[in-house]
């Protein structure tokens, strides 16, 4: 079961956590996650999963005083990609942040009631103390934290927000009172939200990341070379986004790995994937 930061607010799992057709009844579906959530686990586990990388981010995480590396999920939405995540990245615990807290309870729903593997159970239940038998996954840092990208103090709520949880979870607190992530991912935000919340995600894990090796992978549909759309599909969705949003869009690869330099951040890929998207992954410096 996943671990509930004691006198957490404002969040309550409304859902009992012994009926699984209750959970069930809080999980929202998304489609698009359920159909790119295993590529996106595929570039992850290429950066983070092998033995050398895990060692080392195991190692980084001791010396900045918590049990556990941590990856932080930005705009986790229904709670399906975080699930996967944990239990595909064992030697890992991935917090879940969104901005709307209606979603906390799907959320909550995916990581108790999505089985991990035998070995990524016994791995994370035994670094966070857990006895196992209650399903679900222990790796899953909950509650889930509200988050604001576009706010320039989003990592230190993150860190507050991870350490909080420390009695129960199985990371623990930094002894920095920074957050020093392994990782911090997002998903199909960027387009879907103003540009502050962008500029944002970009700058502040320039200060969220473990120093020296931190990385951040950004997920979703961009335009190339300063404002070329990569099939005609797209360009129409960014017209209907911009339409609905003026402040919404695809934002261009080039002016991503701009602003990620200007945050102390290097590009190490960018990755084309299924359905026209990409993969933009940093790494700070």
């Amino acid at each position: 079961m996943a671990a509930q930061a004691p006198g957490a607010t404002p969040y309550i799992f409304k859902a009992s956590m012994d009926t699984y057709a209750s959970l069930e009844g809080q999980k929202r579906e998304s489609p698009a996650a359920e159909r790119n959530k295993g590529y996106i686990l595929e570039v992850l586990r290429e950066y983070l999963g092998s033995e050398a990388a895990t060692a080392a981010a195991v190692a980084a995480a001791a010396a900045s005083g918590r049990r556990r590396p941590v990856i932080l999920e930005v705009a986790s939405g229904s709670g399906q990609h975080c699930a996967h995540l944990a239990a595909g990245l064992p030697a890992y615990d991935v917090q879940p942040t969104d901005l709307t807290p209606e979603l906390f309870d799907s959320i909550a729903a995916y990581a108790a009631t999505t089985p991990p593997a035998a070995a990524a159970a016994a791995a994370a239940g035994a670094a966070a103390g857990q006895s196992g038998g209650g399903g679900g996954l222990p790796n899953v840092l909950l509650p889930p934290l509200v988050l604001d990208a576009s706010s320039l103090d989003w990592p230190a709520v993150a860190a507050a927000g991870v350490s909080a949880g420390s009695g129960s979870s199985s990371s623990g607190g930094s002894s920095s009172g920074r957050l020093d992530a392994a990782a911090v991912l997002v998903i199909n935000m960027c387009h879907i939200s103003p540009l502050p919340a962008t500029r944002g995600l970009l700058k502040g894990a320039g200060t969220a990341l473990r120093p020296g090796g931190g990385l951040l992978f950004v997920y979703g549909p961009f335009t190339v070379q300063r404002g070329r759309h990569t099939t005609d599909s797209n360009a129409a969705f960014h017209a209907s986004l911009q339409a609905r949003d003026p402040s919404w869009g695809y934002r261009d690869v080039e002016d991503m790995k701009e602003w990620a330099a200007e945050a102390g951040l290097e590009t190490l890929e960018v990755r084309e994937m299924p359905a026209n998207n990409f993969m933009l992954v940093f790494r700070r410096t």
